[in-house]
């Protein structure tokens, strides 16, 4: 799932026409989205996204970084990352649902059993992966 989440990841990327790298350091602070999959493969996918990297987003799509709900955009921004792993995945004959998006708020410590780290514009940005 983690092959699948990353090409995932790039694809967004690349529709923002930015490029990442590796980040080394675990989440501290930004908002979170909670999507759940269920099917060949059932586990829960947090998406921890900084202020900053949300504030870029809403710049870029709706030309006011000061102007968006905060909830609504991290809910956005997780479902066009796991709703491309869907995709991905289905070409690859592995079948899931994926819940509606929830938004939790702010960032405070989730369990999780793996995570995928990345850096776009200087800022750290995660995927928590935690198996039902």
């Amino acid at each position: 799932m983690n092959t699948i989440l990353k090409e995932a990841i790039n694809n967004y990327i690349e529709t923002i026409e930015g490029s990442i790298s590796k980040c080394k350091v675990n989440p501290k602070k930004g908002y979170v989205a909670k999507i759940s999959i269920n099917g060949d493969e059932n586990m829960d996918i947090f998406v921890v996204l900084p202020k900053n990297k949300l504030d870029y987003i809403a710049e870029l799509w709706f030309g006011d970084k000061n102007d968006y709900d905060i909830g609504d955009l991290t809910k956005e921004i997780a479902n066009q990352i796991v709703g491309n792993a869907k995709l991905i995945a289905s070409k690859k004959n592995i079948n899931f649902d994926i819940s509606t998006p929830e938004f939790i708020g702010e960032y405070k410590k989730i369990e999780y059993d793996d995570i995928l780290k990345f850096k776009f514009n200087n800022r750290c940005f995660y995927i928590l992966i935690k198996e039902k």
